[in-house]
């Protein structure tokens, strides 16, 4: 199933927005990312959170792997990566542990026996229940997959 861009922009206004300092580049990486998480039924306001970051950081990598491109891979004395491929590498570890956390979510949830991660997606298209109440749906938080003691 194909997801116009109108679909992707009315998930994100929901969810809140992108943050003011993105631009085309951050906000290209995290519809990407919305696409396939949206396709699976696995997005909700904390998953928005780590879509940001993980766009904020995509973006960054790549305008730094430009810069490495221009400066021609030139090594400093001692053979230590340049400040440029030191910042890339910061950010390409920020980028793993975030694939690490939202793609393996469906593989870590149904192992664990839990079909989806929230009812989020399928409260998207049903209409108001008429009582104005919950109509008994529940969401289901979610739940990081980092162990004790690492930061995501």
């Amino acid at each position: 199933m194909h997801h116009t861009g109108t679909d992707i922009q009315k998930l994100v206004d929901l969810l809140g927005g992108w943050p003011a300092h993105f631009d085309e580049v951050e906000k290209a990486h995290g519809e990407s990312l919305l696409r396939y998480l949206k396709r699976d039924g696995l997005i909700d306001e904390p998953v928005f959170g780590q879509v940001v970051r993980y766009a904020v950081h995509r973006a960054a990598f790549d305008r730094l792997s430009v810069l490495i491109v221009d400066e021609g891979f030139t090594g400093t004395e001692g053979n230590f990566m340049s400040g440029l491929a030191q910042q890339r590498a910061a950010h390409e570890n920020r980028i793993a542990v975030l694939e690490r956390e939202l793609l393996g979510t469906p593989y870590v949830r149904a192992k664990q026996g839990q079909s989806t991660q929230t009812s989020f997606m399928g409260l998207l298209n049903d209409p108001a229940p008429e009582d104005g109440g919950q109509g008994g749906k529940v969401i289901t938080p979610f739940r990081p997959l980092t162990r004790k003691g690492t930061r995501a």
